[in-house]
């Protein structure tokens, strides 16, 4: 199983699970401006070469943005070479295993508590609405549902009858401490997920008797 891709950021992670390359990286990202490889030596206290390495491999991973530039403002010839600068790429750096989809269930309701604010709405409704846009979305969006529901933390199996029982809920710790509202939103979102991936399936609510699981189970259409 390739770790990386099941669970996006964990290499990102471990890339700063090495403290040189953790106090390189904070460095760079405390600093006002795009730092050079010798002023991060200088303020670690590190061999040049030693921080060379780090801060390339921190931009490998993503983790940082690279730019030349001449540090005196001068141009043309006679002015030296460009100097190369670090600076944080605009990138959270978070894994989470198993895998949890917090902040897209934070997406969602924030911004319907915004459209029940300025429309003078129900929360529950708007909430209900922007749920199915974002699962049209995704469905849309994919290849195969499957693979989407995967991505997005579900962990989807395929049962013998044709069902697909959903391993994992992405949104655990909201649903285990605001059970109606999330698992409403997730219902919401799973049947517009499958509708605008046009699968052969409905989308339907089954209470788990496993507390790690979904409480959406994916029928076959034709049943």
């Amino acid at each position: 199983m390739k770790l990386d891709a099941e669970y996006p950021g964990l290499n990102a992670v471990a890339a700063l699970a090495d403290p040189i390359r953790k106090a390189v990286y904070e460095f760079v990202r405390t600093s006002e401006d795009a730092v050079g490889r010798d002023e991060c030596a200088s303020a670690l206290k590190l061999a040049r070469n030693t921080v060379a390495f780090q801060l390339d491999k921190l931009a490998d991973q993503g983790l940082l943005h690279v730019e030349f530039r001449r540090l005196n403002g001068r141009g043309g010839p006679g002015s030296g070479r460009p100097a190369k600068l670090y600076s944080t790429a605009q990138r959270d750096v978070s894994a989470s295993i198993p895998h949890r989809e917090y902040a897209l269930a934070g997406s969602i309701m924030a911004e319907a508590i915004e459209i029940a604010g300025a429309q003078d709405r129900p929360v529950a409704t708007v909430l209900a609405e922007v749920a199915r846009e974002t699962g049209q979305s995704i469905g849309v969006r994919s290849e195969s549902l499957l693979q989407a529901l995967s991505d997005h933390g579900y962990r989807p199996e395929v049962h013998q009858d044709g069902s697909v029982g959903l391993l994992d809920c992405p949104f655990h710790q909201l649903s285990a401490n605001h059970r109606a509202i999330v698992c409403s939103m997730n219902l919401e979102l799973l049947t517009a997920a499958v509708d605008g991936a046009q699968a052969p399936y409905r989308a339907c609510f089954d209470p788990p008797s496993n507390e790690h699981h979904c409480c959406v189970r994916l029928d076959p259409e034709d049943d």
